[in-house]
Formats: C-alpha cells, sequence, structure tokens
C-alpha cells in the first residue's frame, strides 16, 4: 500500500514499457516478467492494480487510430497470467507457499525451507512459463497491431511530467529493497546475528512498521488499504489444516487415495509429486489457493512419509500447482481485478486455459523430473 501512496507503482510499470520497446510482442513479454517477478515479493492484486491503468492506456491511445479490440483482451490476459506465473517463484508469492514451509515444519520429522531454497526451486517455472506464454498469447489473441510506437510515447510523455524520483520515493523503494534481502538472509545472516530468524511474517511486519516510524504511512493507511478478510481468511485456512492433522483425518484420506493409485504406479516417487500436483491444479479451480494447500497438504505430505518419498518435492509441487487458477474469472484476484477493467470476457480466460493449463502441468513435470531431481539434485526418496 505504500509502494502505490507514493507512486512508485506507476514509475516500476513505465520502467518495464521503456525497457520492452514499442513492438507488441516485445510488451508482452515485458508484461509478463514485469508482473511475475514483483509478484513473488507483493500481492498479486497489487501488481495486477499496478499494470491495469498503463495497458488501458495502450488499448485506449491505439484505439483511437486502429480499431483493436484484440490487443485490450492481450494485454489484460497478460498481466492475469503474469501474476500467476510469479507467485511460485519464492515463499512470499502468495498464503499457499507460507501455508505449505508451515506444514513441512510441522512434519515428524521437520523440514526447514529457506528463502533461497525455495526461489531456486521456484525459479524455473517462473522463467520457463514466461516464454511459453509469449508464444502462446499472441496466437490465441492476435493483436490487431503490431507496434505501439504512439501510445508508448504519450504515456511517456504523460510521466515526464511527474518529473524525477522523490526523496520519500527513494526512502520506499529502500525500505522493500531491505526487506527483500531480510527475507534472503533470514536463515543465514539474520539467524547468526540475532541467534534466531524473524520468519517471513515478521520481516514483513518490521517492514510495515519501519514505514510508520519514518512517517511515511499510517495505521489508518493499513486500515483502509490491507485485505484484513484475507488474512483472517488464511487464518482459519490453517487451522483447517491443524485439524486434518490432529484427528487423523489427513492420514486416513492418504491411505485411501494412496490404495487407489498404487495399481497404477503413482503411489510414489515422481509419479507421486506430478499427480498431486494435478490434484493441486484442478481444485484450485474450484477453491482458492491457500485453501487448497489447507485442505490437501497434509494429506499429500502424510502419502509423500508414507510412500518414502522426498515431502519437499511433493509440497513445493503442490504449492506450485495451486497457481493454476486459469479457468475462471474468479480464479485470482488479478484475474478478477483486470476483468474488472471491461476488456475481457469470461470465455477469454476459458481460451487462454485450454493451452495454457495444460502446458502449466507439463512445464511443471519437467521441472520435477529435469531441474529438481536432475540439475539440483533433490533426493526423490527419503
Amino acid at each position: 500500500s505504500t509502494l502505490v501512496k507514493y507512486g512508485l507503482d506507476k514509475r516500476v510499470g513505465m520502467l518495464v514499457i521503456n525497457l520492452a520497446g514499442t513492438k507488441t510482442k516485445n510488451i508482452v513479454i515485458g508484461i509478463l516478467l514485469g508482473t511475475a517477478i514483483p509478484t513473488a515479493f507483493v500481492g498479486e492484486h497489487a501488481v495486477a492494480a499496478m499494470y491495469v491503468p498503463i495497458a488501458l492506456a495502450l488499448y485506449t491511445l491505439t484505439n483511437k487510430t486502429t480499431p483493436s479490440p484484440r490487443l485490450g483482451t492481450l494485454l489484460m490476459v497478460t498481466i492475469a497470467v503474469g501474476c500467476m506465473i510469479g507467485g511460485p517463484m519464492s515463499p512470499t508469492g502468495g498464503a499457499r507457499n507460507a501455508l505449505m514451509i508451515g506444514f513441512l515444519a510441522n512434519l515428524e520429522n521437520p523440514i526447514e525451507v529457506s528463502f533461497m531454497q525455495w526461489l531456486s526451486m521456484g525459479v524455473f517455472y517462473t522463467f520457463a512459463m514466461s516464454l511459453v506464454m509469449a508464444i502462446l498469447l499472441p496466437l490465441l489473441f492476435k493483436p490487431e497491431v503490431e507496434d505501439l510506437s504512439d501510445a508508448v510515447n504519450a504515456i511517456k510523455q504523460d510521466l515526464a511530467k511527474h518529473g524525477s524520483m522523490t526523496k520519500q520515493q527513494y526512502i520506499v523503494a529502500f525500505v522493500m529493497f531491505f526487506v527483500v534481502m531480510l527475507w534472503i538472509t533470514d536463515k543465514s545472516l539474520v539467524k547468526s546475528i540475532l541467534g534466531f530468524s524473524l520468519g517471513l511474517g515478521g520481516i514483513a511486519i518490521a517492514g510495515a512498521v519501519t514505514y510508520m516510524i519514518l512517517g511515511l504511512t499510517s495505521w489508518k493507511d493499513y486500515e483502509e488499504k490491507v485485505s484484513w478478510g484475507v488474512i483472517v481468511l488464511y487464518a482459519g485456512c490453517i487451522s483447517l489444516g491443524k485439524v486434518f492433522k490432529a484427528t487423523g483425518a489427513s492420514s486416513w484420506f492418504a491411505d485411501q487415495i494412496m490404495n487407489l493409485v498404487a495399481p497404477l504406479g503413482l503411489d510414489s516417487g515422481v509419479g507421486l509429486v506430478i499427480l498431486m500436483a494435478v490434484i493441486g491444479a484442478v481444485l484450485t479451480n474450484l477453491m482458492s489457493a491457500g485453501a487448497t494447500v489447507a485442505v490437501i497438504g497434509p494429506v499429500v505430505l502424510d502419502m509423500a512419509v508414507a510412500s518414502g518419498t522426498n515431502p519437499l518435492l511433493v509440497g513445493v509441487g503442490l504449492a506450485i500447482a495451486t497457481s493454476m487458477a486459469y479457468w475462471l474469472v474468479i480464479g485470482t484476484p488479478a484475474s478478477s481485478i483486470v476483468y474488472a477493467s471491461g476488456q475481457l470476457a469470461p470465455k477469454d480466460f476459458i481460451r487462454m486455459a485450454t493451452l495454457g493449463w495444460p502446458a502449466a502441468l507439463i512445464v511443471l513435470s519437467i521441472m520435477v523430473i529435469v531441474y529438481w531431481t536432475g540439475i539440483l539434485q533433490i533426493p526423490v526418496a527419503i
């Protein structure tokens, strides 16, 4: 909320457009990466809200001279997709990731996942999907124009009116950078200095308090602009997961599923990792990603332990798969925000998901088989 308050969101968005150039395909790549990377560290709703006005301006200015409805659709779908593929990259890319880290830490043989470890596992998916979607989206929503020079130049002139960055904007950016650095070094440098790690939440709260101490924001800003209902929702999800674990319901479900998939050879190893990812990718289109992880997270981890499969692979694979809410307008906050722009119809999400969803599952499978177990040398068995 502080980034938006001081207008850094617009500057970041225009920086991406400046780097991307004026060609439509390059702008699509720029928006994909420009939304995916920030979404790994801040809420996807904030990132989507940052880019929608810029995309609308590009469409509106172009549409004045050349009718281009498909361009508007392409730009908006690109924002939604970029936000979805960016979240899996880091632990702070969504509540689903933090929930899974908590479940892994609460196993009988705890697995502590550091920020850098998750980042090293998730970065492949984000960049591979950015490449895949940069090819698929312009094919699915072929734009009427290939160059947006006039629109880009007009937006640049408008931004120039705001002048150079202010002192407050530099301070806001520095604090945000410092928070990200603390997340990265929490399990190493921070722990060695303090004797304990602050955790993702502790560091985030420290950053919010720092903004208040510096007089850059106030409690009223947080009260009005933070989605407190979402926090309560995920607190409930955590409680639900705890109940599943404590009552033995997760173990019972795990046993039933393993009995069903055993004849197919999918009850252990890489097969189990991919199967659980597919189940997560299906369920996340029917309920929120956080709820999906909260409900089936304990179940799949119990399955992993019972079958001798590394819970880290199964857990992180499931968390990443729950980002694939491609099919419906209500799938993610980013999807709802871009839909509200009026440039999309519900069928556009279905059209994108028809190729994008299976492509995402293929990329995830390649990541598990080639990148995680091959390049990173993460053991499949425990």
